[in-house]
């Protein structure tokens, strides 16, 4: 598949949607971690799974606990453990329901064209060129326009300034 190559103005155009999208995905970051800490407190093993994505912080995770006791003999007879049974039951619901949405989130970022690389960042990567040379247009949550650039191999520390090489705007053979 041939690669898409964005210009700075079509990656600008974007960012309202990029600034919106990351601000979900790090307010679910938030929740599933609150959702974490509320599940190892019950006793229920919490245990990192890949983001579908290059990002790192991976924050996808899985619950696993052990099997919930037999039910009650009646409904006016519940026991403590099976009332904290059923907040892990709800907790992981929860966190399943958070994790479906920040990965949602991502998979946006991604059909827009974008390659998230740092959640804690809010790094986000799309493909560009620079002379004839492949590069990333590099924006970072919080930066209103796109001003950086790296080498495919060179990574957020390696990030330069624009420079009149990079297209600003699509070619007329575009």
């Amino acid at each position: 598949m041939a690669r898409r190559n964005y210009t700075v103005a079509e990656v600008e155009s974007l960012i309202p949607s990029l600034e919106e999208t990351f601000t979900r995905i790090l307010q679910l970051r938030v929740g599933l971690r609150a959702l974490e800490k509320k599940l190892e407190r019950a006793g229920a093993s919490v245990e990192w799974e890949p983001v579908p994505s290059t990002a790192r912080g991976k924050e996808a995770r899985s619950t696993k606990a052990a099997p919930p006791p037999p039910p009650p003999s009646s409904d006016t007879d519940v026991s403590p453990e099976a009332a904290e049974t059923s907040q892990v039951v709800h907790a992981r619901a929860l966190f399943r329901g958070y994790y479906e949405a920040l990965s949602e989130g991502l998979e946006e970022i991604r059909a827009m064209g974008g390659d998230v690389k740092d959640l804690d960042l809010g790094l986000v990567d799309f493909p560009g060129r620079r002379g004839s040379d492949d590069i990333l247009l590099c924006w970072r949550l919080g930066e209103k326009r796109i001003e950086y650039w790296h080498t495919v191999e060179g990574g957020f520390a390696n990030r330069r300034r624009l420079d009149e090489r990079i297209p600003r705007t699509p070619s007329r053979a575009d």
